[in-house]
């Protein structure tokens, strides 16, 4: 199966509006007709958006959103991170009344299961996934352990070598990896790096997708950017691959 990853969005309280001379409309607009590009090329079975949907948590933003998700025609889960109020996003949620949402925030087919987790801390731009959501996820995956599994989150467990977001990425990624290693989890994707980065250890895949609206330069401890933003094509068959695609 093909999954397209999106992350980091960061839609703006109106069109006009931009983010370092960036038009974050713009580039979701685009990238969701390059979504309908590839659809006609290839199968794809699912998108997964892992947070910064919205930069500032506006309602209209989210309906804008909710609207463009809808015209792909193909199942999604929706995460949130640490720029999104998921009041807001519930409210355009219930006016929306969105056909392709999955709810859940799992998903299967014969061979994989999809879990997203949420990782926001309130107020907060770092991550951490609480005591209790680390039970849940751990009774997810081994109720589950028939099938291959991929988690998807906002934060990075691992640092990409960018401090403007290693300084706030998941608190307590060590943890979660551990658990994963011991479960044989199969692949963590995840977004908020605003860059693109794929790890292997043993039998498990760590994947960073870029970012839809724009990706800090490597390396960087202020506020430098470049234009170019993306999104990831992953390929979940027997031998995994991932496609970043940069625009």
């Amino acid at each position: 199966m093909k999954v397209i990853h999106l992350t980091d969005i960061h839609l703006t309280r109106s069109r006009e509006q931009k983010i370092f001379d960036v038009n974050p409309y713009d580039n979701f607009d685009f990238v969701c007709e390059e979504i309908l590009r590839i659809k006609s090329i290839i199968e794809i079975e699912l998108i997964i958006v892992s947070g910064d949907i919205s930069n500032d948590g506006e309602v209209d933003s989210y309906r804008y959103f909710l609207n463009k998700m809808e015209s792909l025609n193909l199942p999604y889960l929706a995460i949130l991170g640490n720029h999104d109020l998921k009041n807001n996003f519930d409210i355009a949620l219930a006016e929306e009344k969105s056909k392709y949402i999955i709810n859940s925030n799992e998903y299967n087919n014969r061979i994989w299961h999809f879990i997203s987790v949420d990782t926001v801390v309130a107020g907060e731009d770092h991550g951490l996934i609480s005591k209790d959501t680390l039970i849940e996820l751990e009774r997810k995956i081994i109720a589950n352990s028939h099938y291959n599994i991929a988690l998807f989150m906002h934060h990075h467990a691992i640092p990409v070598g960018i401090p403007i977001v290693d300084n706030c990425m998941l608190n307590n990624g060590k943890e979660l990896l551990k658990l994963c290693e011991k479960y044989k989890v199969k692949f963590i994707g995840s977004g908020h790096a605003h860059t693109s980065r794929i790890w292997h250890h043993n039998t498990m895949t760590t994947c960073v997708a870029p970012a839809v609206v724009f990706q800090w330069l490597p390396g960087t401890e202020t506020v430098k950017i470049s234009k170019g933003f993306g999104f990831n094509v992953i390929d979940f068959s027997f031998d995994l691959s991932v496609t970043s695609c940069i625009y």
